[in-house]
């Protein structure tokens, strides 16, 4: 019996191990924009573009439409994320506080409504008016990931829209798992 214990001790602590190395592997391999910098990445985004392989997300893509996310500098050196988006017909936010790490332009956070923690990589931007961004999301074992095109309006460019494709495919989505999110007007004005 006490061997038995000891095989499964030994195989949770092989798939830690491996999860951890998978981590590791997705970051290095996620490019950081060069020089970033947070002080004009800072202010309100719209979320355009998605690619996810989180299972809510393959299930909900079609009911989805653009939401809106501000980014708002903490004294503490946080970065508080609040988005808005629209949920059975009403608005609703959701507020994150993101912890900068070394590399300036990635950021971590817990999410502990849904016990995940995330890692979240500015990969490009021009601050004016685009960025991509790459999501890695640990729930346990479980690995997601996630692409997303922020605009600083609504109306994005048909090349936007065809470099996110491009961008989200470079990272191993395929054409079912990316959308481009329908315009609305509903909870995100562009005040």
């Amino acid at each position: 019996m006490m061997a038995m214990g000891l095989l499964w001790m030994g195989l949770a602590l092989l798939q830690a191990l491996e999860t951890q190395a998978q981590m590791e592997d997705i970051h290095q391999k996620i490019p950081l924009q060069p020089d970033f910098q947070e002080d004009k990445f800072i202010g309100a985004w719209y979320s355009v573009g998605l690619a996810s392989t989180f299972p809510w997300f393959l299930k909900k893509k079609a009911e989805l439409t653009m939401c809106k996310s501000v980014l708002t500098p903490e004294a503490d050196g946080t970065v508080n994320l609040t988005a808005t988006f629209i949920r059975n017909n009403q608005c609703e936010s959701r507020t994150s506080l993101l912890r900068k790490t070394e590399e300036p332009g990635h950021y971590v956070y817990k999410s502990i409504k849904w016990e995940s923690d995330h890692n979240v990589y500015v990969v490009e931007t021009n601050y004016e008016e685009y960025a991509l961004l790459y999501t890695s999301k640990t729930k346990g074992n479980s690995h997601f990931n996630m692409a997303t095109l922020y605009s600083r309006t609504k109306d994005v460019k048909t090349e936007l829209k065809e470099r996110f494709i491009r961008f989200a495919k470079s990272h191993g989505f395929t054409e079912d798992t990316i959308v481009i999110l329908p315009k609305t007007d509903h909870c995100i004005d562009e005040k």
